[in-house]
């Protein structure tokens, strides 16, 4: 309560308020520092958000002009029914026109048991009278160093430690067995994951059973094999028979054959007219560049045609007009200057970001003259327009599609020639980024301009404080010798109004 009083005396007073008016005369140069600071803070962030678009615009020109791989060679394959195969291209693919019958899928090599009666105790008799079983399987493990290398994964199967008697029971535990050991080789990294074989049971009918294998891929050279126990336990399972499995016995599901051209579990196909054979139904070797994957057998042959990847190559475009209009937005609204609304931009006047705009406007729409006669030698050639305010857009697609479809080498050598667009973008920001870049420069100016006039701000707010309690202490003093005086005047006045006299 009493310091709102106390407040409310110091309001009304006048020295008080010529105090607070001393104090906001002198303060003036406050604002045109934090004016100064809002400037340089707005200036470095539109520096940082500059620095970021040109980056990205940058990196993208390094993809176009990849001497290894660019996406502006990107290839395509057009099929006019996928229902049998599928086809995809890259780079290295050769534009033409081609034709692919497919006249057998690759597949699996599975191999069946002889049928057991779920219930019977045949395996139960094999086992108590030869004990346990010992017996390998064969799968293919290619390395970088033998493409055919096989690893043989050993499997012992041994009843004495359990209580099974039924043929049903006993073939679950000689699957269990086997996927065991298939695992344990994967762990040891014998073998990859997809490389195992997987063993099962299975019902036919609610009273039968059968023991079923399958090799981990498709294809010959993906097959299993085997060593037998001993006493012969896949052989008399009729797992090992080397046939057909038929009726109720055992044998093999697709003809194996000897070879990768007469086993039934490669693939089949004519490309161009040449019958071909592969372990698996994706076909990445056949055709360079291209890759099929086979789907259904066809009874007749299919075209299909590779070339240039079209859409691919307009995305590609269409992300590189997205980035270089970002930044030439991003420049006009930072160096604008509008003198009927008094309205500038954060480095209106700056030489070096009107420098940048006006000379990627000229990396892009300038002659590339490495192009030979006859070739695309512009952008605007592409179908591509560039606006009053620099800004691009494609306004003739058909033009744009003729121009990919008609010389794809002259469409990528556009951007990506010695002088080529992309070429000439990339370089002119090489100057701008990086560590030792004009961005990186600028701002490092920038930051320390802003430390600055944080630290005069802050020696500013000291100073005036200082100020403020010396004019209060002067003021004080002014007080106490005005009622130093006003006492000492009421003092010689009380002696005056008693009618009496000194002298």
């Amino acid at each position: 309560m009493l310091s709102s009083i106390n407040r409310a005396l110091m309001s009304n007073n006048p020295y008080e308020q010529l105090l607070q008016q001393i104090v906001r005369i002198e303060s003036q140069p406050r604002a045109a520092m934090e004016q100064r600071l809002r400037t340089t803070q707005r200036q470095s962030d539109i520096l940082g958000d500059l620095d970021s678009s040109v980056s990205a615009l940058h990196s993208l020109m390094e993809t176009f002009t990849d001497t290894i791989s660019t996406p502006l060679d990107g290839r395509a394959a057009s099929i006019s029914d996928d229902s049998y195969f599928s086809a995809t291209a890259s780079e290295g693919a050769v534009s033409g026109s081609h034709t692919l019958k497919v006249e057998r899928l690759a597949s699996t090599d599975t191999r069946l048991s002889k049928q057991y009666t779920s219930t019977g105790g045949t395996l139960k008799s094999f086992f108590d009278t030869n004990g346990a079983q010992t017996f390998n399987i064969s799968v293919a493990a290619p390395t970088d160093a033998d493409e055919d290398n096989r690893e043989d994964i050993a499997v012992t199967v041994d009843l004495s430690a359990t209580s099974l008697t039924e043929d049903e029971e006993i073939l679950q535990y000689i699957s269990t067995s086997i996927n065991d050991a298939m695992n344990s080789a994967v762990d040891a990294e014998t073998i990859e994951s997809d490389e195992k074989a997987v063993a099962s049971m299975v019902n036919e009918t609610s009273d039968t059973a059968r023991f079923t294998l399958r090799s981990g891929q498709t294809g010959f050279s993906n097959r299993v094999t085997f060593t037998d126990s001993a006493n012969g336990l896949l052989a008399a399972m009729e797992v090992t028979t080397a046939a057909v499995a038929t009726g109720t016995g055992g044998g093999y599901v697709t003809d194996i054959g000897t070879s990768e051209s007469d086993s039934e579990l490669n693939s089949k196909f004519v490309l161009d007219g040449l019958t071909m054979y592969r372990s698996n139904n994706q076909i990445s070797d056949a055709l360079s560049g291209v890759t099929m994957n086979l789907k259904e057998v066809q009874t007749t042959s299919l075209d299909f045609s590779v070339g240039p990847d079209t859409e691919g190559i307009k995305n590609q475009i269409t992300d590189f007009i997205a980035k270089y209009n970002e930044i030439v937005t991003q420049l006009a609204g930072s160096t604008m200057i509008d003198g009927d609304l008094g309205v500038r931009g954060a480095f209106a006047g700056d030489p070096t970001m009107r420098s940048l705009r006006f000379n990627l406007r000229n990396d892009v729409a300038a002659t590339v003259t490495s192009q030979s006669s006859g070739m695309v030698q512009s952008i605007a050639e592409l179908g591509i327009d560039i606006s009053e305010d620099g800004t691009l857009s494609i306004d003739d697609n058909e033009a744009f599609e003729d121009a990919v479809e008609s010389d794809p080498t002259a469409f990528k050598e556009l951007f990506t020639g010695s002088d080529g667009i992309a070429t000439r973008i990339e370089t002119r920001l090489d100057g701008y980024l990086g560590a030792d870049g004009i961005f990186d420069n600028r701002v490092d100016v920038l930051d320390d301009s802003i430390r600055r006039i944080n630290d005069q701000l802050e020696s500013f707010d000291d100073r005036m404080s200082r100020r403020e309690s010396q004019l209060r202490q002067q003021y004080a003093k002014i007080q106490e010798s005005i009622s130093l005086f006003q006492g000492q005047q009421s003092f010689i006045s009380s002696f005056g109004g008693g009618g009496g006299a000194f002298f």
